[in-house]
């Protein structure tokens, strides 16, 4: 069984794929929640003594004063560094690790087709020193981080999705990518970015995808959850995980539990093996809409839902 707590976000969460990210450190744990134009990064324990210690990080487009629809935000974890990268409808920007500095920015070009909404979505560290962005228009930005300073400079662009990204996860020098037409593709970025693998669609939006060390996790609009082989590409095992669109996934650092988060309210908590359920919990009235583990040791996971103003924060019962 789990405990059960919350923790308040300034503004309520945006319905956007994987709506929640954590980063823990020395300090404690990070959270970053997107609202329209702005990510909430904060500290929970910080808040509840200081309510100024939200801290608030604006899309803007460059030279503009304007702000930006966010569709990300997600912490990016290198062995020299870490940083807060933020994709918008206007491109993609890099901030230090707390959000106070942006430190890099790439516009978008517009989409290639005309009347077509271009955006990034999907964000992930590869590799020692390297960045990856989706876009709308299928393009993956790869990006050279330097250890400090702010010459991030573009490596490469990677042009195999016809669609829409929707996730990005990178485990050492291995990348998977997923689209809206649910394709997923395994690349290798550690040198010069090679596709390995290519697993074609069902039908429906591929929303959140992680790779572990023999096998491919995935996610769906349909509500299945598959596991697939990274050698071979063949589905493992799949189950009817939700009622509804599937909105965010996660899975736990030791790759034994995966956990769902869906617009039909409930949240799921499967074992990796089998997809057996271990537990389920409905968050009533809201549609979930990000999920992510906090901890290594205990496997505790928190949750977001649309509209709602809170994380709800889930810690095994002792």
């Amino acid at each position: 069984m789990y405990n059960q707590s919350a923790v308040s976000i300034k503004s309520s969460a945006s319905l956007l794929y994987n709506n929640l990210d954590v980063l823990s450190s020395a300090s404690g744990l990070q959270y970053a929640v997107v609202h329209k134009s702005n990510v909430w990064v904060f500290d929970a324990e910080e808040i509840q003594t200081n309510q100024a210690a939200y801290r608030r990080v604006v899309c803007k487009g460059e030279g503009t004063q304007t702000s930006s629809t966010i569709m990300q935000a997600k912490w990016c974890v290198l062995p020299q560094r870490t940083l807060l990268v933020v994709g918008s409808v206007k491109g993609a920007q890099m901030f230090d690790e707390n959000g106070s500095m942006m430190i890099f920015w790439q516009a978008l070009q517009p989409h290639p087709k005309e009347g077509k909404p271009q955006f990034v979505r999907g964000i992930t560290a590869a590799g020692d020193n390297r960045i990856c962005i989706g876009t709308a228009d299928g393009s993956i930005y790869v990006f050279d981080i330097p250890s400090k300073g702010n010459g991030v400079k573009l490596h490469d662009t990677i042009n195999a999705h016809t669609c829409a990204l929707t996730d990005l996860h990178a485990l050492d020098d291995c990348m998977v990518s997923a689209d809206d037409m649910g394709k997923i593709i395994l690349w290798k970025v550690g040198g010069a970015v090679t596709k390995t693998l290519e697993i074609e669609g069902f039908g429906f939006p591929c929303t959140s995808v992680r790779l572990h060390e023999n096998f491919i996790i995935a996610a769906y609009g349909s509500g299945h959850l598959r596991k697939f082989n990274c050698k071979t590409g063949t589905i493992i095992v799949e189950v009817a995980a939700h009622a509804k669109w599937i909105n965010a996934m996660d899975l736990s650092q030791d790759g034994t539990l995966v956990v769902t988060a869906s617009e039909d309210t409930f949240l799921r908590l499967f074992d990796v093996e089998t997809f057996e359920l271990k537990f389920q919990k409905a968050i009533t009235d809201v549609q979930l809409t990000g999920v992510r583990f906090m901890d290594a040791i205990d496997n505790s996971f928190g949750v977001t839902g649309y509209d709602s103003s809170e994380i709800t924060i889930f810690k095994p019962a002792k």
